[in-house]
């Protein structure tokens, strides 16, 4: 894409790639999110152990899974945006193209 006017030239391939590794980078973080979710369980660390860092634990996986969470949800909605963007440039785009090239053929 190039803004016709001021020669600005946007790469749409590699906007459009940007969006792809925001879609995967929300796919990964919502499975670390779901990951973190399940736990450790105080078992994992013995009878004696078990009590005292099974909860620190479970806290640490519970603040975990909070902010994987968020992210999958920024990472989302940041890639849904730019994608909505670079739609509307392009079609924004094409249409003064268009109407350059009509305006051009009349003169």
């Amino acid at each position: 894409m190039t803004a016709a006017n001021q020669q600005i030239i946007i790469d749409e391939d590699e906007l459009r790639a940007h969006v792809k590794s925001l879609t995967t980078a929300a796919e990964l973080l919502g499975a670390a999110a779901k990951t973190a979710a399940g736990g450790v369980g105080q078992s994992a660390f013995g009878a004696m152990c078990g009590p005292l860092l099974g909860p620190a634990i479970d806290a640490l996986a519970d603040a975990s899974e909070s902010t994987l969470t968020a992210a999958t949800a920024l990472a989302d909605a940041t890639g849904t945006g730019l994608k909505g963007i670079v739609d509307a440039f392009g079609e924004i785009e094409d249409g003064a193209v268009k109407a350059f090239g009509t305006i051009e053929g009349e003169l």
